[in-house]
């Protein structure tokens, strides 16, 4: 049962600075750079003006404390679509209140109710917790798949 405290909802154009907010502290947990500012109306525009991916907010008592950003991406081989999990945090001084739970079980249900055919997300190396977390749901740590990367600066240099 969903603590009543909790509310899980779409974020909109209105979130913009919860969203800003949430994503600068996600940033900052993980030893990451915050955007700068162009970064941060990109990453506005596309996800309310483009809709490039969505967002989910979790709102403790009225206040954003933890978000998930999806999109859908495509398998071939699966002849459906897979949903993809870019981010999925809380504050930290929300944690253990099962909020990251529920933020994941809502990508679970919208995963559902697309007709996908998996759920695909990566956790950084050192993010611990995330493993166990993640180990504590029985997800599939893909050892045989490795991630590959090109930079904006090499995409541009091949182009």
């Amino acid at each position: 049962m969903i603590d009543t405290r909790l509310n899980l909802r779409p974020a909109a154009s209105a979130d913009r600075s919860a969203v800003l907010a949430m994503v600068n502290a996600m940033a900052d947990h993980d030893k990451m750079p915050r955007l700068d500012n162009d970064a941060q109306q990109r990453l506005l525009k596309d996800a309310f003006e483009k809709k490039r991916f969505e967002i989910v907010l979790a709102e403790w008592e009225g206040k954003a404390v933890g978000y998930a950003a999806f999109f859908e991406a495509y398998s071939t081989f699966e002849a459906r679509p897979t949903l993809f999990i870019d981010d999925l945090f809380v504050l930290p001084e929300y944690r253990g209140r099962h909020l990251a739970y529920e933020l994941f079980r809502y990508c679970i249900q919208e995963a559902q109710r697309r007709d996908c055919g998996r759920m695909d997300w990566m956790v950084l190396a050192h993010n611990q917790s995330a493993f166990g977390f993640y180990d504590h749901l029985k997800a599939k740590k893909l050892d045989q798949w490795i991630p590959f990367r090109l930079t904006r600066d090499d995409i541009e240099k091949m182009a």
